[in-house]
């Protein structure tokens, strides 16, 4: 391993402590990263913010305040005050950190629309719309970044954006894959919701100066206090750390035993050349693959809580969740928008060539996350709530489309496609014929999120016994293997779309005002409100005890308020809380590897919001761009009529 350290002011190298090496999903996520194929992940959140920290005047205590929080929340999760060492060689390590400076991590944005005139509801619209827009650029521009000095600084940033005219903020915590993986995210941002809220309540407005801007004190009775006497200026201190107490890789939090029989059958298809097995992939000439910058592209949809109640009631009666129909919209989606593949031929002539009608097959995935399975004896010495441990821990779940089956629904799409052609160019179309072509694919999209439930219902019933990443561990390099398989000339994408559902997060603290007002009006049954949220793998009632307890479809609390409820909340809401409104969970681009990434996630009371990304000049935007619009309108057309409209979408020209 090459010479690292900090040099001391005699010119020597103080070695810093090596904690551990890095685990198997830890190493193909740096591996990913130092290769600029992957950078990572990001959870914002918009959170309102307390009366008495609004205000063009408050901007200074409001900076401070939100950063003594994000302090504590990071002494919280061990995973953020760590450095990485050798991510270029084939064992790379965590190292301790003695110190961490906040001022390269956290980064505030001031956003202030242009006055036109004075009337404050215009003034009000415009920052809204400049807000979103500003925040929709800023998370494209972060994405395209990669982690700087991890030698020295924890692979994490924070960027808030604010707005005076607003009373919430948009807060962006980024983080390297290799530290942390989407679910931990959402753990990350519950903590600081619970950090802010635990400063507030020993600062009131009567507790502050007559200047707004005075330092908010700290909560001195509050449960890590005293860590806040580590922070100098914006420099903190970070506390011991030892391998003992540092937070276990993946392979030693969970149980990944494997029979021999399977690993070794398993190992052995991977290592079929592509023309041996029976579905090859190819590449799609609207998703090739190529060693480019990464540059991320985006397209937002949101779903607000009422249009959402109508779309899971439809999950649970087609026996399915929100998972499987996302998955179910996007083969559905690509079926309609894309030209009908080139029929599948081989380079090795001892191969039969298949029928040209027949499309190129087609691979979805969804993450599934490890964190149910994770021993708490094992996380309890390094975490100080080890049910949100802050690691990489996630597995994956493929769905394959190839042959008679998606040949059925490329042919359903073609017919209904065309019908909305034939419509939009006020060409003879039968109605009848039209209905009843998009009834079959609606049909047909149901049976396909059916289908996808039940795939995840039986990963989760095989548990961790003879998973994937069991047999990661006998990978030796990964950044090597990586950058062969990168060398490989046309070599098509192993995952077509991924979706990695994020599930429900709660935007309000337990036992706070607002929180007590609605848990009294919902009377949710306690079964109803039994949820583990995953990175994708909600599954439904009819699964089982333990796998319904996992639905997304079923958590009522997260869309069980009417409009006059939520607004009668909205009227008499503690201003002296901090609540998050909305959440935003998105990945960056991806030059090689998945093609189309769709990220949905929900905060409980409030609406969905799904992010599709994509690798901008590479992956064709009017595909990836389709999906984003079809998600949209199909679920839009779901929540408002109870049932799929396909009308809008069309088969890609050219």
């Amino acid at each position: 391993m090459p010479c690292f350290g900090r040099r001391k002011s005699d010119g020597t190298h103080a070695t810093p402590e090596v904690l551990r090496p890095l685990g198997v999903l830890e190493k193909f996520e740096s591996a990913m990263h130092s290769l600029n194929v992957y950078y990572g992940c990001a959870l914002t959140c918009k959170y309102t913010v307390p009366a008495i920290l609004r205000g063009a005047q408050a901007e200074e205590a409001l900076r401070e305040y939100f950063e003594r929080a994000v302090v504590l929340a990071v002494l919280d999760h061990p995973m953020l005050q760590v450095g990485l060492v050798g991510e270029d060689t084939k064992n790379p390590v965590w190292v301790r950190l003695e110190r961490l400076d906040l001022r390269q991590h956290i980064q505030w944005q001031t956003i202030v629309a242009s006055r036109g005139n004075d009337e404050e509801r215009e003034l009000s619209s415009s920052s809204y719309r400049l807000m979103d827009t500003v925040l929709e650029e800023t998370i494209k521009a972060q994405h395209d970044m990669p982690y700087p000095d991890l030698e020295t600084r924890p692979g994490w940033k924070m960027i808030v954006l604010h707005s005076p005219d607003l009373d919430y903020v948009e807060a962006l915590f980024g983080v390297s894959h290799a530290n942390a993986d989407g679910e931990s995210a959402k753990f990350f941002q519950q903590t600081l919701l619970e950090k802010l809220n635990l400063l507030s309540s020993s600062w009131s407005p009567s507790s502050a100066s007559s200047s707004i801007s005075s330092t908010p004190p700290a909560a001195d009775d509050a449960p890590n206090s005293g860590l806040l006497e580590q922070l100098q200026g914006h420099i903190l201190t970070l506390p011991a750390m030892s391998t003992s107490t540092f937070t276990p890789a993946h392979e030693s939090l969970v149980d990944l035993s494997l029979s021999p029989a399977w690993a070794v059958s398993t190992a052995l298809k991977e290592m079929l050349p592509s023309w041996l097995r029976p579905h090859p992939l190819q590449v799609l000439d609207w998703a090739p693959q190529k060693s480019v910058p990464i540059r991320t592209a985006l397209r937002l949809v949101h779903v607000d809580a009422a249009a959402l109640r109508c779309v899971l009631d439809a999950c649970r009666s087609h026996e399915t969740t929100l998972t499987g129909l996302i998955q179910a919209i996007a083969i559905t989606s690509l079926a309609m928008r894309t030209r009908t593949p080139s029929p599948t031929t081989s380079i090795d002539p001892r191969r039969r060539k298949k029928s040209p009608t027949t499309p190129a097959p087609i691979v979805l995935g969804t993450p599934v996350s490890m964190h149910r399975y994770i021993r708490p004896s094992a996380a309890a010495a390094s975490a100080r709530n080890p049910e949100r441990i802050v690691v990489n821990s996630v597995t994956y779940c493929f769905h394959h489309y190839h042959g008679r089956r998606l040949a059925t629904l490329y042919d359903l799409a073609a017919n209904v496609a065309q019908d909305n052609d034939a419509a939009n160019h006020e060409k003879t179309c039968l109605a009848e014929n039209a209905a009843t072509n998009a009834q079959r694919l609606e049909d047909a999209l149901w049976e396909q999120a059916a289908r996808v439930r039940r795939q995840l219902a039986a990963k989760l019933a095989q548990g961790t016994r003879n998973d994937l990443t069991g047999l990661l561990r006998f990978v030796p390099d990964f950044r090597g293997r990586m950058m062969a398989e990168m060398a490989v000339p046309d070599r098509p994408r192993d995952v077509t779309v991924e979706v990695s559902n994020l599930g429900v997060m709660d935007g309000e603290v337990a036992g706070s005002t607002t929180r007590l007002k609605k848990e009294k009006k919902l009377s949710i049954p306690h079964t109803q409100m039994e949820t583990t949220e995953t990175d994708g793998s909600s599954l439904g009632s009819t699964v089982g005890e333990k796998e319904a307890a996992q639905d997304f479809g079923h958590v009522a609390a997260a869309t069980a308020l009417t409009h006059d409820e939520g607004k009668e909340d909205e009227d008499d809401k503690n201003k002296d809380n901090w609540t998050i409104e909305r959440a935003m969970f998105t990945q960056s681009g991806i030059p090689h590897g998945v093609g189309l990434v769709v990220s949905p996630i929900a905060v409980k009371g409030k609406g969905l919001t799904i992010a599709v990304n994509w690798q901008g000049d590479l992956v064709d935007e009017g595909v990836a761009g389709g999906l984003a619009a079809d998600l949209e309108a199909w679920l839009g057309s779901l929540g408002r009529e109870e049932r799929i409209s396909f009308s809008g979408s069309e088969v890609k020209a050219g």
